[in-house]
């Protein structure tokens, strides 16, 4: 394998990893803010406070949703390049199969919000960095962790439902008026709730899938020895 130009996936899964347990910090806090300005919504509403008064109160909130956001999409671009590079090496070690690394990024968004194809690629990618099959080996028989079927029930199914289960205020989300921004504050805290241990239950899963998965194939490529 020494001869194969293989690529490094240790730093990139770190880097991805670092950024999931962040953007699951960052949920928290988000929970925390709306749950401190949860009256100053309502006052808000009820018209005892100005546009600008109630802008200016829930402003950390805002930021605590904006940096969040910008964890999570950051960390789901290097999860792309990291399964994106697990997928090139196997297709170099002729461990490749059905999903090719191009799937690494397309799979997202086929079909929109159902995260099916990396759960299916996620299977794929474990059985093939089996360090204990030898090359040429049948790979494609090895048991899988069912720590990918509990990430696409908590990262896929459970958020949809959570969904469905908010009403269209909430829904409105961040982009709309004061007025959707401080019903959705003021709304159903439970859900709010919900959503962030749904967020925090996904990220630990995700880390340990990746970090396991990244272990095996530093094993298989070489990468670690030890």
């Amino acid at each position: 394998m020494g001869s194969l130009r293989l690529k490094r996936v240790g730093g990139m899964g770190r880097a991805a990893v670092i950024l999931i347990a962040a953007s699951a910090i960052f949920s928290a806090l988000e929970v925390i803010f709306s749950q401190t300005i949860a009256d100053d919504a309502e006052t808000f509403l009820a018209g005892g406070m100005s546009s600008e008064d109630f802008v200016k109160s829930v402003a950390p909130y805002l930021m605590m949703a904006f940096i969040q956001g910008a964890t999570v999409i950051a960390s789901v671009v290097l999860v792309m390049i990291w399964m994106y590079r697990v997928a090139s090496n196997h297709r170099s070690l002729h461990r490749g199969a059905t999903w090719g690394p191009g799937w690494a990024i397309g799979g997202w968004f086929l079909p929109p919000l159902l995260y099916i194809i990396p759960m299916l690629m996620l299977r794929e990618l474990w059985r093939a960095s089996d360090p204990e099959v030898s090359i040429g080996g049948d790979w494609k028989s090895r048991p899988v962790t069912p720590l990918i079927t509990i990430w696409f029930v908590i990262y896929s199914l459970v958020p949809i439902g959570l969904m469905f289960a908010q009403n269209d205020t909430v829904l409105a989300g961040l982009g709309g008026s004061e007025e959707e921004l401080a019903k959705q504050i003021s709304g159903d805290q439970g859900i709010v709730i919900a959503s962030m241990v749904a967020t925090v239950a996904a990220a630990a899963v995700t880390i340990s899938l990746m970090r396991s998965l990244t272990n095996r194939h530093q094993h298989l490529t070489g990468e670690i020895t030890d």
